[in-house]
């Protein structure tokens, strides 16, 4: 029955449907059979792509065009086993044919698939060379890539990226882990990507998602939004669309577009327009609000938002919250017919799925990263100065991050706890996000402001009760995950937070991690945890107090078990869990072989 029921559907698998649409007569519904999918296909296998905390490794690409001073794939893969970078040569050695990209082929032996994101995994640098981009969701996708042995559609976004695109033209062979991809450029003018970048994805679109904005005087939709939308967003997502249907049509198989977060929303739809044998994909990687949230969006914006993701065969989020919200929005705002049990859409005689699929980090090339050399060498620097107690965290200065709350529920528990003074010190590790943005350089100039305020009121006798680092260190960072006693991870909102997930791996002090409830990793943590409300400073000040007291037996049950969710859903789970609900799709009769 179309509407809401209440019954689950077993994860990693999508019960199919024929569809028949009658006007004016309830929609009839037949579930197809599904061919059961074992819950286990092989261990965790582990692709080693590096931490999401910032890494980067400087490499060279080889060009479709001839490029002098080029590094061979060759010379890049010894380079990318060195114990310093994130990518170890973690693979185990197995049997042949067990390796994730084995699975994945096998699964889908006739697809040719391709990876959209708004950006591409490298970076050209000012002196030559290349940087491999950072952050958790680069991380993933370089994984996502390799194991598909999918080409890569991204936008131009420097002025690197366009000089290297004049002389060497939008396609390039680009090294990944062990292989190499085709790196397509999507070319907008810097204007376009100001205003699609900078102007609607962030703030607008980002401030939406993570419920940031001061509803009672921001935001203000006025021409400037208006202009920036249609010439922006809707123009570059057009570009993105372009190139992939560019793409695709010159793969030897059934196209397989796997598109990537909140910046391209309207590029499912214009594919699909294009494509319609394909097998469309869209992971949303920041939560997915309540409808009523997203009618601070004008009806024009947020309808082909929604429309645009409908043109996917499913739908990915982070959380089974987000998966709710989704289908709520479809049914609330834009009056589509929803089956709540099969977490499905009707749309246009079409079924769209939705699931949640929480993103997660390669395990084992996160732990041997975090016991290489220059790891063990910033943990003997800070034994020379640990305090008794360590509370740490790491993120990007981004208000979603909640740092200045984080800050003042820290001041609380100074306040109410005298005799901590000189006992503990708030590490922060901090990287500068989006300082292109005004909110965000705001952000960290208050960030600072209430670190100076707090150390110049509560620091004596040469103790600082806050060490703040603005920048990036993934040695520091790995030493502090690997010595913290507590980790605050207290996010407004925030769609996973991977953070979360590396201090519980690789933590060795029996530390507590203190979650905000509204973060994705809390649906997989909860039970292991100290969960705060993040707008609570006086119950995260508790929590503080509470991680620090308790005794180790408790301690160390937390920690194991946050450790034991972390391993048992990796990143590798992540991408077969996509893979087995693809495959189902691509098996159904009758929706649209391509």
């Amino acid at each position: 029955m179309w509407r809401r029921l209440a019954r689950p559907v077993p994860a990693g698998r999508l019960h199919r449907f024929a569809v028949a649409v009658v006007v004016s007569q309830p929609v009839a519904v037949r579930k197809s059979l599904c061919s059961s999918v074992g819950p286990a296909l092989d261990p965790p296998l582990g692709l080693a792509v590096g931490l999401a905390v910032g890494a980067s490794i400087t490499i060279g690409l080889s060009f479709t065009r001839a490029c002098p001073a080029t590094t061979t794939v060759a010379e890049l893969m010894l380079a990318m086993r060195s114990s310093e970078t994130p990518f170890l040569d973690s693979v185990e050695r197995r049997r042949p044919g067990t390796s994730l990209r084995g699975y994945v082929m096998r699964t889908l032996p006739h697809s040719s698939a391709i990876v959209v994101a708004n950006r591409a995994p490298h970076e050209p640098r000012p002196e030559g060379g290349f940087t491999r981009g950072a952050g958790g969701v680069i991380t993933a996708l370089l994984t996502l890539a390799e194991v598909a042995a999918a080409d890569w559609v991204a936008c131009a976004r420097t002025d690197g990226e366009r000089a290297l695109i004049e002389e060497h033209g939008t396609t390039w062979n680009a090294p990944l882990i062990r292989s190499e991809t085709r790196l397509h450029y999507a070319t907008p003018t810097p204007e376009q990507y100001e205003q699609y970048y900078s102007v609607i994805s962030n703030p607008v679109l980002w401030f939406v998602q993570h419920y940031l904005w001061d509803l009672a005087h921001q935001p203000v939709i006025n021409g400037r939004i208006h202009r920036a939308w249609k010439n922006g967003y809707v123009e570059v997502n057009k570009q993105v669309a372009r190139k992939v249907v560019e793409v695709a049509r010159g793969l030897p198989g059934r196209p397989l577009v796997m598109v990537h977060d909140y910046q391209l929303y309207l590029v499912p739809k214009l594919v699909r327009e294009q494509l319609n044998g394909a097998i469309i994909q869209h992971f949303v990687h920041i939560p997915w609000p309540t409808p009523q949230y997203w009618k601070v969006l004008p009806r024009e914006m947020r309808d082909a938002i929604l429309h645009g993701l409908l043109g996917c065969d499913i739908v990915g989020f982070q959380t089974s919250l987000d998966v709710r919200n989704f289908l709520m929005t479809c049914e609330e705002n834009a009056g589509l017919a929803v089956d709540e049990r099969e977490k499905a859409v009707l749309v246009d005689g079409r079924v769209v799925y939705a699931r949640a699929y929480p993103i997660s980090i390669d395990v084992a090339s996160t732990t041997r990263l975090s016991y290489s050399h220059g790891v063990m060498v910033e943990e003997r620097k800070l034994r020379d100065w640990r305090p008794e107690h360590l509370i740490v965290r790491i993120d990007r200065t981004d208000p979603s991050k909640n740092i200045v709350r984080g800050f003042l529920s820290y001041e609380k528990l100074l306040a109410h706890h005298p005799e901590l003074k000189g006992r503990v010190q708030f590490w922060a590790f901090l990287q500068p996000s989006r300082q292109d943005v005004a909110v965000y350089r705001n952000y960290v100039r208050k960030v600072r402001q209430t670190v100076q305020r707090i150390n110049a009121q509560y620091g004596a006798h040469g103790w600082q009760p806050i060490r703040l680092e603005l920048g990036e260190s993934v040695r520091k960072a790995m030493a502090a995950m690997r010595n913290f006693d507590v980790l605050v991870v207290n996010s407004v909102y925030d769609g996973l937070n991977l953070v979360a997930k590396e201090g519980a791996l690789i933590n060795r002090s029996d530390g507590v991690i203190v979650l905000s409830e509204n973060v994705g990793a809390h649906e997989e943590l909860h039970q292991h945890v100290l969960s705060v409300n993040p707008f609570d400073i006086e119950a995260t000040a508790n929590a503080m107090h509470q991680a620090i007291v308790m005794g180790v037996e408790e301690k160390r049950r937390l920690n194991e078990g946050a450790r034991d969710v972390v391993r048992s859903n990796d990143i590798a789970r992540w991408i077969t869990r996509q893979v087995q609900d693809i495959r189902d799709l691509a098996a159904a009769p009758g929706l649209r072989a391509g």
